[in-house]
């Protein structure tokens, strides 16, 4: 690609993001915000009304002269699939640009049968959506795919993925027999933090960590509005740091004493079964150690049990700290808390704010607002369909 044409193309997308940003926009607006000249403006809309991206309609508000035309992203008439490919479930949607779920499908993850019965399973469900989604005969752009895993954003490989146990596996490829559409993956963590960017707290914020306390820890880091992502794609996998070298509590990714070990969805869980059982006063000795899982935990904190809620004041505090790092190193404006561990109310994110607090450099004004998700369950959904609302706003794999 020549200077020329580079210069054309950015030119292209800062038109398409300020029309997607400002919902309806007249030319003159248009050539306002962008600085570009009248006649690289019409040609640029003209070019982008082909691609059926945007749309001229109606008439704006005049002073007195001919009226002007407005001008629309066509969010609502283009379609893009997301796939949240988690362990439990594969949960999936057909959505438009705004991120309005048309159709939803969710089956059990089979992991029984491997990689390629995961994926047989994967291109069922793609096939379902894409029949839905010719029913209205509407563009569908591509999937975007959320996995637990470490995706090499060079190859588009999972290098390693602990709660699947893949190393190395290649899902674009392994779906192509299933479908001809544009694949897109992305480390859920990662995705949900786009999610935001796109669609939530990235309106009030544009530089911002998303912190996925779930099964595993992860995070997603928002640099001055782009998801920074590292040499090969692996960047915020804060889980895997080790906090205490000491400590013989192995994490899913073999290594000792780390954030994940210590304080993920699945530790807390191994943290009560041991404690339960010698603790004759909680409510968590009356269960079988294998009933035991985070949300029993929950709730018997929330009842008032002193074990439950002894665990979840150490599990936040090793939170804290491992949240308090990133917010020294990024000097980030804001964090924002997803996944199950903040999804069954308000304890433990009450708990890491009020830790966090006391961390905090005293020298420094500004406190860090620590907030949750806006989108919950759907949080990497919305960040899977980001994946491609990303790729269609810089106008890549776009003929």
């Amino acid at each position: 690609m020549g200077k020329t044409d580079f210069q054309g193309n950015q030119n292209k997308i800062k038109v398409l993001q300020i029309i997607r940003n400002e919902k309806e926009i007249t030319r003159s607006e248009i050539i306002r915000i962008s600085g570009l000249s009248a006649p690289t403006v019409t040609r640029i809309v003209e070019s982008l009304v082909h691609l059926k991206l945007i749309q001229t309609e109606g008439l704006g508000s005049s002073d007195g002269g001919r009226p002007p035309q407005l001008i629309r992203f066509r969010s609502k008439e283009n379609y893009v699939i997301g796939i949240d490919l988690g362990a439990t479930f594969i949960r999936s949607a057909l959505s438009n640009l705004d991120g309005e779920f048309i159709f939803e499908i969710q089956v059990p993850t089979n992991l029984k049968k491997g990689f390629d019965g995961v994926m047989e399973q994967v291109g069922e469900v793609i096939g379902k959506l894409r029949e839905r989604a010719s029913q209205n005969s509407l563009p569908l752009w591509g999937i975007g795919i959320a996995v637990c895993g470490m995706v090499n954003k060079n190859t588009g490989f999972v290098e390693y993925s602990p709660i699947f146990g893949w190393r190395n596996v290649n899902v674009q490829k392994a779906l192509s027999k299933f479908t001809n559409l544009n694949i897109a993956i992305g480390n859920v963590t990662h995705l949900i933090a786009l999610g935001e960017l796109l669609y939530g707290v990235g309106k009030q914020f544009k530089n911002f960590i998303c912190v996925n306390l779930g099964y595993g820890i992860g995070s997603g880091i928002i640099i001055d509005g782009k998801l920074f992502s590292g040499a090969d794609g692996i960047a915020g996998e804060v889980g895997h740091i080790v906090l205490d070298k000491n400590c013989n509590r192995k994490g899913s990714e073999g290594l000792c004493g780390t954030l994940e070990a210590l304080a993920s969805g699945y530790a807390l869980a191994d943290i009560a079964r041991e404690r339960a059982k010698l603790d004759f006063e909680s409510v968590l000795h009356v269960f079988d150690p294998e009933e035991i899982d985070a949300k029993i935990v929950f709730e018997a904190a929330y009842n008032g049990d002193k074990l439950a809620n002894k665990i979840f004041d150490g599990v936040a505090g090793d939170l804290s700290i491992g949240i308090d790092t990133l917010i020294k190193l990024f000097n980030t404006e804001c964090i924002v808390l997803s996944g199950g561990l903040v999804q069954n109310g308000d304890l433990m994110i009450e708990k890491i704010r009020i830790q966090v607090a006391e961390y905090s450099l005293s020298g420094v004004s500004r406190s860090v607002p620590i907030v949750k998700a806006d989108f919950g369950v759907n949080a990497a959904l919305m960040g899977s369909f980001s994946l491609i609302l990303e790729r269609i706003l810089l106008l890549e794999s776009i003929d």
